[in-house]
């Protein structure tokens, strides 16, 4: 949820101020990621003994029930 917008109700600011804090942002946004940020942008993953019970066999079975 971007409860932060709840206070942008009580800011007084113009259009076009509006309009360039904007633009600024998504300049700001557009820098290259590397893949340090990538990976820490991950979350953990699932250990394998998760995923030892899901078979594709018994999934494909299923369907054509």
């Amino acid at each position: 949820m971007d409860t932060d917008l709840v206070l942008d109700l009580f800011r007084h600011t113009t259009d076009e101020e509006d309009a360039e804090a904007s633009k600024k942002k998504a300049s700001e946004n557009r820098g290259a990621l590397s893949q340090k940020d990538i990976l820490n942008g991950l979350e953990e993953l699932h250990g394998d003994d998760e995923y030892a019970e899901m078979n594709l066999e018994s999934f494909m079975s299923s369907l054509g029930r």
